[in-house]
């Protein structure tokens, strides 16, 4: 706990460098050096009170990939990921060790705690890789955002509008597969409804259905970037007013910090719950 504590203070004093590397300017606009901490841009400083790394759009005949802070963070992310999984299970024991002994009780998580008790064995076996994928994915790209000298991927709605994307199609087909076309949406419709009140429910459930996977985005997205405004905005506060302003603002932003640590776990746990939730019901019989 005390190490960990250590590593907080070291982490929160990067940070106050990396603020002030863009609020050592008098005249810059306080809001605009926090906008450019927080959200995506084509720039990137990985080390602070250094420069800047520009990063470049890539094109490819009439194609345009863009390159961002937050694509790199995407990068970062999914050769980590594979590193870290690849060196901790590359040899199967019967008792795990290293890395892999860290993993295991978040695999058996997710699949006994998050999919299983939402999905059944049955359905939920079949849909384990997606979702083991899924938790891992925003669990280490909110992790990765509180080091000062990554981003938080997650904290740009479009990174977390596809994934919700990609929960709301997994519902379409799962349910499609399940009931068929039409079944699918007459699944929405309770058995023995009059046909006036059925078409008048489904007017309100189709909706409902686009809301709730829109939601997944909005709530991943609002709860990471919050703390990061919060924080930034803490430490801001010893450059716009006063240096001794640092006696409050530094502990108050460490306390934040911490509290987003915790933020960016059950984030990844609501993310991945709500989602087995939704292609659950939508393969079930109202």
């Amino acid at each position: 706990m005390i190490k960990s504590f250590k590593v907080q203070i070291v982490l929160l004093l990067i940070f106050v460098g990396f603020v002030y590397t863009a609020a050592d300017n008098s005249t810059e606009d306080a809001g605009e050096t926090l906008m450019h901490h927080v959200m995506d841009g084509h720039d990137w400083q990985p080390i602070p009170l250094l420069g800047s790394i520009s990063l470049h759009d890539i094109s490819v005949g009439p194609i345009t990939i863009p390159v961002t802070r937050h694509v790199v963070m995407l990068l970062i992310n999914g050769v980590l990921l594979t590193a870290v999984f690849t060196a901790a299970f590359r040899k199967k024991r019967l008792i795990p060790m290293g890395m892999a002994s860290v993993l295991e009780p978040l695999v058996f998580f997710v699949r006994d705690s998050l999919v299983y008790p939402t999905m059944g064995e049955e359905l939920g076996k079949k849909w384990l890789p997606f979702f083991y994928t899924l938790f891992f994915f925003i669990l280490c790209a909110n992790l990765l955002g509180m080091i000062p000298l990554f981003g938080t991927s997650t904290g740009n709605l479009s990174i977390t509008g596809a994934l919700a994307v990609m929960v709301f199609t997994a519902v379409l087909v799962t349910g499609m597969k399940k009931h068929g076309f039409f079944g699918f949406f007459k699944n929405m419709m309770p058995e023995g409804l009059p046909l006036p009140i059925g078409i008048l429910l489904l007017g309100i459930e189709i909706p409902s259905l686009i809301i709730r996977n829109g939601v997944l985005a909005v709530r991943l997205f609002a709860n990471m970037i919050a703390g990061h405004f919060v924080i930034y905005s803490l430490l801001l506060l010893i450059f716009l007013i006063h240096p001794l302003v640092s006696i409050v603002s530094v502990p108050m932003a460490l306390f934040i910090n911490l509290l987003e640590v915790l933020v960016a776990i059950i984030q990844a746990v609501v993310f991945t719950m709500l989602s087995s939730i939704f292609i659950s019901a939508a393969v079930a019989h109202h």
